[in-house]
Protein backbone atom coordinates (compact mmCIF):
# COMPACT_ATOMS: atom_id res chain seq x y z
CA UNK A 1 0.00 0.00 0.00
CA UNK A 2 4.31 6.37 -1.52
CA UNK A 3 17.77 23.09 -6.26
CA UNK A 4 16.78 23.99 -2.79
CA UNK A 5 13.07 25.26 -2.14
CA UNK A 6 12.51 28.74 -0.96
CA UNK A 7 10.47 28.95 1.48
CA UNK A 8 7.43 31.17 1.29
CA UNK A 9 4.03 31.83 2.20
CA UNK A 10 0.71 32.69 0.33
CA UNK A 11 -2.84 33.26 0.70
CA UNK A 12 -5.79 33.50 -1.01
CA UNK A 13 -9.50 33.30 -1.21
CA UNK A 14 -11.86 32.67 -4.07
CA UNK A 15 -15.59 33.78 -3.20
CA UNK A 16 -17.96 31.54 -4.22
CA UNK A 17 -21.95 31.49 -4.17
CA UNK A 18 -23.74 28.98 -2.31
CA UNK A 19 -27.05 28.26 -4.75
CA UNK A 20 -27.37 24.44 -5.24
CA UNK A 21 -28.13 22.88 -8.75
CA UNK A 22 -30.98 20.32 -9.53
CA UNK A 23 -30.34 16.94 -10.35
CA UNK A 24 -32.38 14.40 -12.00
CA UNK A 25 -32.65 10.96 -11.22
CA UNK A 26 -33.79 8.30 -12.65
CA UNK A 27 -35.88 6.04 -10.05
CA UNK A 28 -36.08 3.04 -12.21
CA UNK A 29 -32.23 2.54 -12.04
CA UNK A 30 -32.19 3.06 -8.08
CA UNK A 31 -32.62 -0.49 -7.58
CA UNK A 32 -35.96 0.21 -6.84
CA UNK A 33 -35.28 2.00 -3.69
CA UNK A 34 -37.46 4.88 -2.16
CA UNK A 35 -35.72 7.56 -0.26
CA UNK A 36 -37.10 7.94 3.30
CA UNK A 37 -35.54 8.16 6.12
CA UNK A 38 -38.43 7.09 7.82
CA UNK A 39 -37.55 6.57 12.02
CA UNK A 40 -33.80 6.75 10.70
CA UNK A 41 -31.63 9.97 12.12
CA UNK A 42 -29.16 10.35 9.30
CA UNK A 43 -28.61 8.77 5.70
CA UNK A 44 -25.77 6.45 5.50
CA UNK A 45 -23.95 6.53 2.58
CA UNK A 46 -21.58 3.37 1.27
CA UNK A 47 -18.97 4.18 -1.19
CA UNK A 48 -17.39 1.17 -3.07
CA UNK A 49 -14.07 1.40 -5.11
CA UNK A 50 -14.05 0.21 -9.08
CA UNK A 51 -10.83 -1.78 -9.85
CA UNK A 52 -8.44 -0.18 -12.62
CA UNK A 53 -6.21 -2.46 -13.79
CA UNK A 54 -5.67 -4.93 -11.11
CA UNK A 55 -8.83 -6.65 -8.52
CA UNK A 56 -8.86 -4.64 -5.55
CA UNK A 57 -6.38 -1.88 -7.17
CA UNK A 58 -9.67 0.70 -6.49
CA UNK A 59 -7.78 2.92 -9.40
CA UNK A 60 -11.13 2.90 -11.30
CA UNK A 61 -13.26 5.53 -9.59
CA UNK A 62 -15.68 5.45 -6.84
CA UNK A 63 -18.96 4.63 -6.38
CA UNK A 64 -21.60 6.16 -3.78
CA UNK A 65 -24.97 5.08 -2.57
CA UNK A 66 -27.14 5.83 0.73
CA UNK A 67 -29.44 4.36 2.88
CA UNK A 68 -31.51 4.94 5.75
CA UNK A 69 -29.53 3.76 9.15
CA UNK A 70 -32.65 2.00 9.83
CA UNK A 71 -31.88 0.41 6.23
CA UNK A 72 -28.57 0.00 7.18
CA UNK A 73 -28.83 -1.81 9.88
CA UNK A 74 -31.36 -4.14 8.79
CA UNK A 75 -29.72 -7.88 6.89
CA UNK A 76 -32.57 -8.01 4.83
CA UNK A 77 -31.78 -5.49 2.86
CA UNK A 78 -29.04 -5.02 -0.21
CA UNK A 79 -27.39 -2.51 -1.53
CA UNK A 80 -25.98 -2.44 -5.06
CA UNK A 81 -23.70 0.69 -5.19
CA UNK A 82 -21.84 -0.31 -8.32
CA UNK A 83 -25.25 -0.81 -10.53
CA UNK A 84 -28.03 1.49 -8.35
CA UNK A 85 -25.16 4.58 -7.21
CA UNK A 86 -23.96 7.42 -8.14
CA UNK A 87 -19.97 7.61 -9.89
CA UNK A 88 -18.06 10.33 -7.35
CA UNK A 89 -16.07 12.70 -9.52
CA UNK A 90 -12.61 11.21 -9.19
CA UNK A 91 -10.07 9.44 -12.08
CA UNK A 92 -9.09 7.05 -9.15
CA UNK A 93 -10.55 6.65 -5.64
CA UNK A 94 -12.16 9.98 -4.52
CA UNK A 95 -11.20 11.05 -1.20
CA UNK A 96 -14.56 11.22 0.31
CA UNK A 97 -15.66 13.09 3.71
CA UNK A 98 -19.23 13.36 5.19
CA UNK A 99 -21.32 16.26 7.31
CA UNK A 100 -21.57 14.75 10.58
CA UNK A 101 -25.09 14.28 10.37
CA UNK A 102 -24.75 12.38 7.28
CA UNK A 103 -26.92 14.93 5.11
CA UNK A 104 -24.08 16.50 3.13
CA UNK A 105 -21.35 14.49 1.03
CA UNK A 106 -17.81 16.27 0.02
CA UNK A 107 -15.38 15.49 -1.97
CA UNK A 108 -11.88 15.86 -3.70
CA UNK A 109 -11.06 14.50 -7.23
CA UNK A 110 -7.88 12.70 -6.99
CA UNK A 111 -5.74 12.71 -10.40
CA UNK A 112 -6.69 13.14 -13.61
CA UNK A 113 -8.20 16.14 -15.19
CA UNK A 114 -10.40 16.92 -12.19
CA UNK A 115 -7.53 16.71 -10.19
CA UNK A 116 -7.63 18.93 -6.90
CA UNK A 117 -11.69 20.00 -8.11
CA UNK A 118 -13.59 19.99 -4.11
CA UNK A 119 -17.35 19.27 -4.71
CA UNK A 120 -20.41 19.10 -2.39
CA UNK A 121 -23.17 17.28 -2.53
CA UNK A 122 -26.94 17.00 -0.54
CA UNK A 123 -27.61 13.40 0.29
CA UNK A 124 -30.67 12.80 -0.86
CA UNK A 125 -30.85 8.63 -0.82
CA UNK A 126 -30.14 6.07 -2.92
CA UNK A 127 -28.02 7.24 -5.92
CA UNK A 128 -29.63 10.75 -5.80
CA UNK A 129 -26.95 13.35 -4.74
CA UNK A 130 -27.31 16.80 -5.62
CA UNK A 131 -23.83 18.65 -6.61
CA UNK A 132 -23.58 22.28 -5.10
CA UNK A 133 -23.25 24.73 -8.40
CA UNK A 134 -20.27 25.79 -7.33
CA UNK A 135 -16.53 24.06 -6.64
CA UNK A 136 -13.21 25.26 -6.49
CA UNK A 137 -10.27 23.41 -7.60
CA UNK A 138 -7.08 23.52 -5.44
CA UNK A 139 -4.92 21.98 -7.73
CA UNK A 140 -2.69 25.00 -8.22
CA UNK A 141 -1.72 25.20 -4.37
CA UNK A 142 -1.86 21.04 -3.42
CA UNK A 143 -1.29 19.51 -6.81
CA UNK A 144 -3.97 17.19 -8.54
CA UNK A 145 -3.27 14.55 -6.18
CA UNK A 146 -3.76 16.16 -2.42
CA UNK A 147 -4.66 14.29 0.52
CA UNK A 148 -7.27 15.79 2.42
CA UNK A 149 -9.78 15.45 5.78
CA UNK A 150 -12.51 17.48 7.25
CA UNK A 151 -11.83 19.23 10.71
CA UNK A 152 -13.85 18.17 13.50
CA UNK A 153 -15.24 21.97 14.04
CA UNK A 154 -18.87 21.55 12.95
CA UNK A 155 -18.17 20.44 9.30
CA UNK A 156 -16.77 24.14 8.94
CA UNK A 157 -13.28 23.08 7.90
CA UNK A 158 -11.21 20.76 5.40
CA UNK A 159 -7.10 21.06 5.72
CA UNK A 160 -5.87 19.12 2.26
CA UNK A 161 -2.30 18.93 2.52
CA UNK A 162 0.71 17.46 0.20
CA UNK A 163 4.41 16.78 -0.19
CA UNK A 164 5.49 17.42 -3.74
CA UNK A 165 8.33 18.11 -5.48
CA UNK A 166 11.20 16.31 -3.11
CA UNK A 167 14.84 17.26 -4.58
CA UNK A 168 18.72 16.62 -3.61
CA UNK A 169 21.05 19.85 -2.55
CA UNK A 170 24.58 19.34 -3.17
CA UNK A 171 27.16 21.34 -1.07
CA UNK A 172 29.25 24.42 -2.27
CA UNK A 173 31.80 21.96 -3.61
CA UNK A 174 29.75 20.51 -6.05
CA UNK A 175 29.33 16.92 -5.16
CA UNK A 176 29.39 16.09 -1.45
CA UNK A 177 25.39 15.43 -0.32
CA UNK A 178 23.75 17.76 1.87
CA UNK A 179 19.51 17.33 2.42
CA UNK A 180 16.72 16.16 0.18
CA UNK A 181 13.61 18.22 0.89
CA UNK A 182 10.18 18.67 -0.93
CA UNK A 183 7.62 21.65 -0.51
CA UNK A 184 4.95 21.28 1.88
CA UNK A 185 1.10 22.66 1.43
CA UNK A 186 -1.18 23.04 4.10
CA UNK A 187 -4.17 24.56 2.62
CA UNK A 188 -7.59 25.27 4.31
CA UNK A 189 -11.22 25.06 2.79
CA UNK A 190 -14.10 26.72 3.87
CA UNK A 191 -16.39 23.37 3.76
CA UNK A 192 -19.88 25.71 3.39
CA UNK A 193 -18.82 28.36 1.47
CA UNK A 194 -16.75 26.57 -0.64
CA UNK A 195 -13.96 29.01 -1.02
CA UNK A 196 -9.89 28.64 0.16
CA UNK A 197 -9.63 30.53 3.83
CA UNK A 198 -6.00 30.19 2.86
CA UNK A 199 -2.76 28.12 2.33
CA UNK A 200 1.39 28.52 3.35
CA UNK A 201 4.26 26.40 1.59
CA UNK A 202 7.53 26.07 3.24
CA UNK A 203 10.35 23.33 3.47
CA UNK A 204 10.45 21.32 6.25
CA UNK A 205 13.70 20.56 7.59
CA UNK A 206 14.70 17.55 9.74
CA UNK A 207 18.06 17.79 12.50
CA UNK A 208 21.70 18.12 10.55
CA UNK A 209 22.28 14.70 11.56
CA UNK A 210 19.12 12.65 9.95
CA UNK A 211 19.13 14.70 6.88
CA UNK A 212 22.94 13.96 6.35
CA UNK A 213 22.32 10.49 6.60
CA UNK A 214 19.59 11.36 3.39
CA UNK A 215 16.23 10.93 5.58
CA UNK A 216 13.46 13.92 4.89
CA UNK A 217 9.72 14.06 4.53
CA UNK A 218 8.08 12.44 2.13
CA UNK A 219 4.63 12.58 2.60
CA UNK A 220 1.73 14.59 4.79
CA UNK A 221 -1.82 13.22 5.86
CA UNK A 222 -4.52 12.94 8.68
CA UNK A 223 -4.32 16.88 9.98
CA UNK A 224 -6.49 17.31 13.22
CA UNK A 225 -6.85 20.42 15.89
CA UNK A 226 -5.59 20.28 19.23
CA UNK A 227 -8.21 20.85 21.83
CA UNK A 228 -6.93 24.55 22.64
CA UNK A 229 -8.35 24.76 18.77
CA UNK A 230 -5.11 26.82 17.88
CA UNK A 231 -2.25 24.51 16.48
CA UNK A 232 -2.99 21.31 13.79
CA UNK A 233 -0.86 18.39 14.37
CA UNK A 234 -0.34 16.36 10.84
CA UNK A 235 1.19 12.81 10.04
CA UNK A 236 4.22 12.74 8.25
CA UNK A 237 5.71 9.90 6.02
CA UNK A 238 9.62 9.36 6.03
CA UNK A 239 11.62 8.94 2.55
CA UNK A 240 15.50 8.19 2.69
CA UNK A 241 17.99 8.81 -0.31
CA UNK A 242 21.29 7.46 -0.34
CA UNK A 243 23.91 10.15 0.05
CA UNK A 244 26.56 8.65 -1.74
CA UNK A 245 24.13 9.38 -4.96
CA UNK A 246 21.39 11.30 -4.23
CA UNK A 247 19.36 8.23 -5.44
CA UNK A 248 16.49 6.62 -3.64
CA UNK A 249 17.92 4.46 -1.18
CA UNK A 250 18.41 0.81 -2.61
CA UNK A 251 15.93 -1.34 -2.17
CA UNK A 252 16.30 -4.66 -0.18
CA UNK A 253 18.99 -2.88 2.11
CA UNK A 254 18.74 -2.09 5.61
CA UNK A 255 19.85 1.61 7.02
CA UNK A 256 19.25 3.02 10.48
CA UNK A 257 15.22 4.40 10.61
CA UNK A 258 14.70 7.62 12.74
CA UNK A 259 11.80 8.06 14.95
CA UNK A 260 8.04 8.45 13.80
CA UNK A 261 7.12 12.55 13.46
CA UNK A 262 4.23 14.59 13.21
CA UNK A 263 4.37 18.06 12.02
CA UNK A 264 3.01 21.07 13.67
CA UNK A 265 1.56 24.44 12.46
CA UNK A 266 -0.10 27.49 13.90
CA UNK A 267 -4.03 27.19 13.19
CA UNK A 268 -5.73 29.25 11.67
CA UNK A 269 -2.82 31.02 10.29
CA UNK A 270 -1.20 27.84 9.09
CA UNK A 271 2.50 29.28 9.90
CA UNK A 272 4.84 28.54 12.28
CA UNK A 273 5.89 24.37 10.88
CA UNK A 274 7.53 22.71 13.76
CA UNK A 275 8.56 19.14 13.47
CA UNK A 276 7.84 16.83 16.95
CA UNK A 277 9.44 13.47 17.44
CA UNK A 278 8.49 9.46 19.38
CA UNK A 279 10.74 7.76 21.00
CA UNK A 280 8.66 5.25 21.18
CA UNK A 281 8.58 4.67 17.24
CA UNK A 282 10.10 4.76 14.09
CA UNK A 283 7.14 4.07 12.13
CA UNK A 284 4.85 6.91 9.91
CA UNK A 285 1.98 8.89 11.14
CA UNK A 286 0.19 9.74 8.18
CA UNK A 287 -2.05 7.00 7.53
CA UNK A 288 -3.52 6.47 4.16
CA UNK A 289 -6.72 7.27 2.88
CA UNK A 290 -8.66 7.75 6.17
CA UNK A 291 -8.02 10.15 9.59
CA UNK A 292 -5.12 8.96 11.54
CA UNK A 293 -5.02 11.39 14.16
CA UNK A 294 -7.71 11.79 16.53
CA UNK A 295 -8.44 14.29 19.53
CA UNK A 296 -10.02 12.01 23.07
CA UNK A 297 -12.02 13.65 25.28
CA UNK A 298 -9.01 13.87 27.60
CA UNK A 299 -7.40 16.75 25.79
CA UNK A 300 -4.72 14.66 24.00
CA UNK A 301 -4.29 13.62 20.42
CA UNK A 302 -4.00 9.61 19.69
CA UNK A 303 -1.92 8.40 16.33
CA UNK A 304 -1.52 5.31 14.88
CA UNK A 305 1.56 4.32 13.13
CA UNK A 306 2.96 2.65 9.95
CA UNK A 307 5.27 0.93 8.78
CA UNK A 308 6.79 0.26 12.00
CA UNK A 309 10.06 -2.30 12.42
CA UNK A 310 8.36 -3.60 15.75
CA UNK A 311 4.49 -3.14 14.47
CA UNK A 312 2.21 -0.26 14.96
CA UNK A 313 2.46 1.64 17.95
CA UNK A 314 -0.83 4.09 19.21
CA UNK A 315 1.36 7.23 20.12
CA UNK A 316 -0.42 9.99 22.27
CA UNK A 317 0.79 13.58 21.63
CA UNK A 318 -0.39 16.07 24.70
CA UNK A 319 -1.69 19.35 25.22
CA UNK A 320 1.33 20.95 24.87
CA UNK A 321 1.75 19.72 21.48
CA UNK A 322 4.25 17.35 22.16
CA UNK A 323 4.95 13.14 21.93
CA UNK A 324 4.21 11.99 25.34
CA UNK A 325 6.22 9.47 25.60
CA UNK A 326 5.62 7.78 28.67
CA UNK A 327 2.59 6.28 26.56
CA UNK A 328 3.51 2.84 25.52
CA UNK A 329 0.98 1.43 23.61
CA UNK A 330 2.26 -1.76 21.38
CA UNK A 331 -0.70 -3.48 18.80
CA UNK A 332 2.16 -6.56 18.91
CA UNK A 333 2.08 -6.84 22.67
CA UNK A 334 -1.98 -6.05 22.61
CA UNK A 335 -2.69 -8.88 20.01
CA UNK A 336 -0.79 -10.96 20.46
CA UNK A 337 0.84 -10.49 16.82
CA UNK A 338 3.76 -9.51 15.10
CA UNK A 339 4.34 -7.14 12.41
CA UNK A 340 0.70 -5.12 12.83
CA UNK A 341 0.01 -2.70 10.28
CA UNK A 342 -3.09 -0.27 11.04
CA UNK A 343 -5.08 0.21 7.92
CA UNK A 344 -7.74 2.61 9.09
CA UNK A 345 -8.85 3.69 12.33
CA UNK A 346 -11.75 5.73 14.38
CA UNK A 347 -11.97 7.09 17.78
CA UNK A 348 -15.65 6.33 18.63
CA UNK A 349 -15.53 7.87 22.01
CA UNK A 350 -15.35 7.74 25.61
CA UNK A 351 -11.61 5.70 24.79
CA UNK A 352 -13.13 3.95 22.52
CA UNK A 353 -11.46 3.36 19.15
CA UNK A 354 -12.00 0.60 16.91
CA UNK A 355 -8.63 -0.39 14.35
CA UNK A 356 -8.83 -1.97 10.52
CA UNK A 357 -5.09 -3.79 10.63
CA UNK A 358 -3.18 -6.51 9.20
CA UNK A 359 0.12 -8.43 10.08
CA UNK A 360 3.08 -10.56 9.85
CA UNK A 361 2.10 -13.81 7.40
CA UNK A 362 -1.13 -13.06 7.15
CA UNK A 363 -0.84 -11.97 3.77
CA UNK A 364 -2.51 -8.69 3.72
CA UNK A 365 -5.70 -9.87 5.31
CA UNK A 366 -7.66 -7.60 7.38
CA UNK A 367 -8.92 -8.03 10.65
CA UNK A 368 -11.28 -5.07 13.26
CA UNK A 369 -9.98 -4.91 16.95
CA UNK A 370 -11.16 -3.21 19.66
CA UNK A 371 -8.73 -0.74 21.53
CA UNK A 372 -8.83 0.50 24.89
CA UNK A 373 -6.98 4.32 24.83
CA UNK A 374 -6.77 4.03 29.22
CA UNK A 375 -6.05 0.99 29.76
CA UNK A 376 -3.74 -0.05 26.83
CA UNK A 377 -5.83 -3.36 25.46
CA UNK A 378 -6.76 -4.53 22.21
CA UNK A 379 -9.03 -7.51 20.98
CA UNK A 380 -10.09 -9.33 17.55
CA UNK A 381 -13.86 -8.48 17.11
CA UNK A 382 -15.59 -11.64 16.77
CA UNK A 383 -18.84 -11.60 14.90
CA UNK A 384 -17.18 -10.76 11.51
CA UNK A 385 -16.21 -13.36 9.01
CA UNK A 386 -12.53 -13.03 8.38
CA UNK A 387 -11.94 -14.07 4.86
CA UNK A 388 -8.78 -14.24 3.06
CA UNK A 389 -9.80 -11.82 0.48
CA UNK A 390 -10.87 -8.92 2.89
CA UNK A 391 -8.44 -6.35 2.74
CA UNK A 392 -8.68 -3.07 4.38
CA UNK A 393 -5.68 -1.56 2.24
CA UNK A 394 -7.70 1.24 0.24
CA UNK A 395 -10.34 2.06 3.72
CA UNK A 396 -11.51 5.08 4.31
CA UNK A 397 -14.93 6.11 6.53
CA UNK A 398 -16.94 4.87 9.26
CA UNK A 399 -20.08 6.27 11.05
CA UNK A 400 -20.18 6.87 14.59
CA UNK A 401 -23.87 7.49 15.38
CA UNK A 402 -23.78 7.14 19.24
CA UNK A 403 -22.64 4.18 20.90
CA UNK A 404 -22.70 2.35 16.94
CA UNK A 405 -20.01 1.91 14.56
CA UNK A 406 -20.67 1.20 11.31
CA UNK A 407 -18.39 -0.32 9.05
CA UNK A 408 -18.10 -2.03 5.66
CA UNK A 409 -16.67 -5.30 4.96
CA UNK A 410 -16.69 -7.00 1.83
CA UNK A 411 -13.76 -8.79 0.88
CA UNK A 412 -12.26 -8.05 -3.13
CA UNK A 413 -15.29 -9.45 -5.20
CA UNK A 414 -17.12 -10.80 -3.59
CA UNK A 415 -20.54 -9.74 -1.03
CA UNK A 416 -20.23 -8.85 2.25
CA UNK A 417 -22.10 -6.68 4.61
CA UNK A 418 -22.41 -3.49 6.51
CA UNK A 419 -21.52 -4.52 10.78
CA UNK A 420 -22.87 -2.51 13.54
CA UNK A 421 -20.67 -2.75 16.77
CA UNK A 422 -22.05 -1.32 20.17
CA UNK A 423 -18.93 0.75 21.13
CA UNK A 424 -19.84 0.27 25.03
CA UNK A 425 -20.50 -3.44 24.69
CA UNK A 426 -18.50 -4.82 21.95
CA UNK A 427 -21.47 -6.50 20.69
CA UNK A 428 -21.49 -7.11 16.75
CA UNK A 429 -24.68 -6.83 14.67
CA UNK A 430 -24.91 -8.11 11.06
CA UNK A 431 -26.78 -4.96 8.92
CA UNK A 432 -27.29 -4.95 5.19
CA UNK A 433 -26.13 -7.14 2.69
CA UNK A 434 -23.52 -5.26 0.32
CA UNK A 435 -23.34 -6.46 -3.56
CA UNK A 436 -19.92 -6.87 -4.77
CA UNK A 437 -18.44 -6.80 -8.62
CA UNK A 438 -15.49 -8.77 -9.37
CA UNK A 439 -12.38 -6.68 -8.53
CA UNK A 440 -14.40 -4.34 -6.74
CA UNK A 441 -14.44 -3.66 -2.89
CA UNK A 442 -16.46 -1.15 -0.40
CA UNK A 443 -13.77 0.86 1.15
CA UNK A 444 -16.06 3.08 3.47
CA UNK A 445 -19.50 4.00 5.41
CA UNK A 446 -19.73 8.11 5.41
Amino acid sequence: MKNQISNFFMSTAVVAGLALASCSSDNNNDGGYEPDLGNSTRWITLAGALMGTNPGDGNGGTMVYAVSVDDAKNPEKSINAYDNGFHVKSQRTARLQSSEDGATLFNIAYTGPDGGEFSRYTVGGGKNMVQSDVTVNISDYATASPRWVKLFDGDKTGIAVNLSGVKVTIEADGKTYKHSRGRATVLALHLQNVLINGYKQYELPLSPSEEALGHYISRLDGPVLNKAGNKLIIGVAKGKHDPATGAAHPSGTTFTRISAKSLVVDYPSLENPTIISSTLSDGNTNGYRSFNNFLAEDGNIYQATQNDTKGSHILKINSNNQYDNSYVFSLDAALGVTGTYVDAWRYAGDGIAYVLYTHANADDQGFVARIDLNTKKAELVTGIPYDADLNFGQYQGFVVNGDEVFIAVTPVGKDGNIYVINSKTNVVTKGAKLINKPGNHYIGVF
